[in-house]
């Protein structure tokens, strides 16, 4: 295991384009095996996408919390890895996105009568506004565009706006409408609420070790 995540084919940039590329070829895999002349099959691409982006997402949410509650060889690959797999999902939220425009576009009366959403609209658009944000932001020359305190504040909150949008889509879709929901979207969302859980427990251990640290400093200066 140690040798494998210190390879390069599963680091940096090289695991960006691993990531990318594989989730590309199964896109079209999939794209063979439905007829984009339909609806249906269209939305159904959609689905297909965000399944593929959101163990993404997760990860990267999750990836320091994880390091600080369990170290180890794999902790220090996913922190080290982070913004690669943050990057690589919005590769695969821009699959997404195509075949949105596509069912838009093409199937606009389908879209209007079956599809759309105002809700999901408040909620979806704001995302890919924020996750635009934070990729441009992620390289150098998007990084100038910003101050540091910008930029700490837009990637420490915009990965909790981005973890908000993709839970409360299978918090709707589980618990509000009715019919729809697959055994899949039960692991999304019970990974969701685990990831959210373990960036918790990792808050409140750190705000512990802090608190009792400014003790032990203060018990110090009155001695």
């Amino acid at each position: 295991m140690k040798k494998i995540l210190k390879s390069k084919l599963v680091n940096g940039w090289q695991l960006f384009w691993l990531i990318s590329l594989t989730i590309t070829i199964a896109v079209f895999f999939v794209i063979s095996t439905v007829d984009l002349g339909k609806a249906d099959e269209v939305s159904s691409m959609i689905q297909f996408t965000v399944r593929c982006s959101v163990p993404l997402l997760y990860l990267s949410f999750v990836a320091s919390s994880y390091h600080a509650l369990f170290p180890g060889v794999f902790s220090r690959w996913l922190l080290r890895n982070r913004k690669y797999i943050g990057v690589a999902y919005s590769a695969a939220m821009a699959w997404q996105l195509v075949f949105i425009i596509w069912l838009v576009t093409i199937f606009s009366e389908h879209y209007i009568s079956n599809v759309y959403s105002f809700n999901d609209i408040i909620i979806q658009v704001p995302g890919y506004i924020v996750l635009v944000a934070m990729t441009v932001t992620s390289f150098t020359f998007g990084r100038k565009l910003i101050s540091p305190k910008q930029w700490q504040v837009l990637h420490k909150w915009g990965i909790y706006f981005l973890w908000a949008t993709v839970w409360s889509t299978y918090w709707y879709e589980l618990f509000y409408y009715v019919g729809i929901d697959q055994p899949i979207d039960y692991i999304f969302y019970w990974a969701g609420f685990i990831v959210w859980s373990l960036r918790m427990a990792a808050w409140s251990i750190k705000h512990r070790q802090q608190t009792n640290n400014l003790l032990r400093k203060t018990a110090n200066e009155k001695h």
